[in-house]
């Protein structure tokens, strides 16, 4: 019998990016691009009744969830999408080894290997910091 074989960081945040797909798809979105790379920002560029929308994900395994980007990233994201007239959001997920029998290989992911995810939905792209715009 093979070994299993852990799946890369890459093979994480694509699984991500197919999973927001497919809900985004269910509610009505017409996704028009996708951009796997983890350093660029929107990931996912989308469009529901006629409103452009740059959706950012963020995807961790078990126990980490998806943390929203600094500060700074936001502005750079929201400074864009205002060029654009679109609407920014967030995405957070974090992913976990459904098959696990211990707390330590809730946190290993396999190829072919089924997960439980913790899907947060769409929320706004905003960290509050006691500013106000």
């Amino acid at each position: 019998m093979s070994k299993k074989q852990e799946l890369s960081i890459d093979e994480i945040n694509h699984f991500g990016l197919r999973y927001v797909y497919g809900q985004l798809i269910k509610e009505g979105y017409e996704v028009l691009n996708i951009r796997p790379e983890p350093d660029l920002d929107p990931q996912i560029l989308a469009k529901k009744e006629g409103q452009m929308i740059f959706i950012v994900v963020r995807t961790e395994v078990y126990p980490e969830v998806g943390d929203m980007p600094s500060i700074y990233r936001i502005k750079q994201i929201r400074d864009h999408a205002e060029k654009h007239q679109a609407l920014t959001k967030f995405v957070s997920m974090g992913i976990m080894n459904a098959n696990a029998k211990t707390e330590e290989e809730k946190s290993i992911l396999y190829k072919g290997g089924e997960f439980y995810v913790n899907y947060s939905g769409l929320h706004d792209l905003i960290r509050l910091t006691g500013e106000q715009k």
